[in-house]
């Protein structure tokens, strides 16, 4: 074998072993399961616990689910003056934004307010009128690691509502799926909750609505006028942040498994080009010579 083939057959194999090293990191990449909240809430104290209507702790569902959480518990007690008869309790969702304050964040309500019975647990009783997680995605979609906080926030008769502190909870959004990624471990009997809905509103108008498929426009970022999440709260503008939305996990640094193999290829026709060329180059010196 001449010098020229050796370094050809030299030449092939690292770009062989290139292609395999980048087939096998997309594998790798989709094997982590593990995952951690990047950002620390200063004004939160508390966490929640999402409850279904057997009072068992719920950490993942679908954003369709209508009420978001049939049952939201706090590990924390109201701060004074919020913890009498005259207090209510309100489920939020906010819109994560990178190297943006938590105060300034974006979001909606969830449910209407509730009356609760533990003044050390306060708990948000939804009801069939409140919303799915879906309506303030749509709203508000999730920037940064497909992220949204849930926020209990405080009131009373007579009284502002507190902007802090408040209970917190964060999930994460893929697909149609929320997955609680923090979140606490209060029992979910620790207290019981009224939605002042029970009080103001008919029956009838407490049955769990309807969500329509076509308005499940989250997937591409865009916003839908179908099923808004009302109420909204906080200054944030919902612009900036990282911008990225809950990565497919059969992706390695924003290339898929398929563009990585089809760089490799293109890197070996590359090659064998060269080689190629440099050895019509030699032959044809060699006969002018």
């Amino acid at each position: 074998m001449n010098r020229l083939a050796r370094r050809a057959c030299a030449t092939a194999s690292l770009a062989a072993l290139a292609l395999c090293a980048l087939s096998a990191a997309a594998p790798l990449a989709s094997a982590s399961t593990s995952f951690k909240v990047p950002f620390t809430d200063e004004y939160a104290d508390g966490l929640l616990t999402f409850c279904n209507k057997s009072n068992q702790p719920v950490t993942s569902g679908s954003i369709d689910t209508v009420p978001f959480s049939w049952k939201t518990v706090s590990s924390a007690e109201p701060p004074g003056g919020y913890r009498n008869g005259h207090a209510r309790v309100t489920l939020y969702a906010y819109q994560p934004i990178e190297f943006i304050d938590p105060g300034d964040w974006s979001g909606s309500q969830l449910t209407a307010a509730s009356l609760f019975t533990n003044p050390d647990h306060p708990v948000v009783q939804a009801t069939g009128a409140d919303n799915p997680l879906l309506y303030f995605i749509q709203a508000y979609p999730p920037h940064w690691d497909g992220l949204v906080e849930i926020r209990m926030m405080y009131s009373a008769v007579n009284a502002p509502q507190l902007q802090t502190p408040y209970a917190m909870a964060v999930v994460r959004i893929t697909g149609d799926t929320w997955t609680l990624v923090e979140g606490g471990s209060t029992p979910c009997d620790a207290g019981q909750g009224r939605s002042v809905e029970t009080i103001m509103l008919p029956e009838k108008d407490l049955k769990q609505q309807s969500v329509v498929p076509a308005t499940k426009s989250h997937g591409s970022g865009a916003s839908s006028s179908a099923g808004p999440a009302a109420g909204s709260v906080g200054s944030g503008s919902g612009q900036g942040g990282s911008g990225r939305l809950a990565a497919d996990t059969s992706s390695v640094g924003g290339l898929s498994a398929g563009a990585l193999a089809g760089i490799g290829v293109g890197v070996l026709a590359v090659i064998w080009g060269a080689i190629l060329a440099i050895g019509r180059w030699r032959r044809r010196a060699a006969s002018s010579g």
